[in-house]
């Protein structure tokens, strides 16, 4: 957490991830976490501390599987969020569902800063049916939390993924997916 820079910022929506997982295995979980994370609620078109989102989703995941924390990101970032009522993830999933995985991907690719306000990402379609996504400067899980992510996304396409992380720095690398 401490290497993640203390000016970057995440959209409060996301922090819901972590909030709807740990109400979904148990209510009373919820106090929990939000006592040992220092949760909090947050408005969700705003930016909120990177390290504050890191840190509320590692307590998470630790509660979730502290054999596996890495899996417990990885399955709270697959599936379909309830973001916000003001915003409609399903929605956004049907819109992706309509759309080929270049289309999801290169969407994704030109609007990270909607999402967050540090880093890079770049894709490069490497095949009909594969791409990578190259990763500068983050900080929250590759190899797991974005692993998860990109599968849900690719899976609301319509096909099937196998997304693997290469990390080349602890905060640098690069997504690999393939898909039929």
């Amino acid at each position: 957490m401490a290497d993640a820079p203390a000016h970057a910022r995440v959209r409060g929506l996301f922090f819901q991830l972590a909030e709807q997982a740990v109400q979904a295995r148990s209510p009373e979980l919820l106090a929990v976490w939000r006592a040992v994370s220092g949760a909090r609620s947050r408005w969700p078109f705003l930016m909120y501390p990177l390290r504050a989102f890191i840190r509320e989703q590692a307590v998470a995941a630790v509660l979730l599987d502290e054999e596996d924390p890495g899996g417990a990101l990885a399955r709270m970032w697959r599936v379909t969020p309830r973001l916000s009522p003001l915003i409609r993830a399903e929605a956004f999933m049907r819109y992706l569902a309509k759309r080929k995985p270049e289309e999801a991907l290169t969407w994704l690719g030109q609007n990270r800063r909607m999402m967050v306000d540090y880093g890079e990402w770049r894709v490069e379609m490497t095949g009909p049916r594969s791409a990578a996504l190259y990763f500068v400067d983050e900080y929250v899980w590759m190899e797991h939390s974005q692993v998860g992510g990109l599968t849900g996304t690719l899976e609301r396409c319509g096909v099937s993924p196998v997304v693997t992380a290469e990390l080349d720095t602890p905060y640098c690398g690069r997504l690999m997916a393939r898909w039929e």
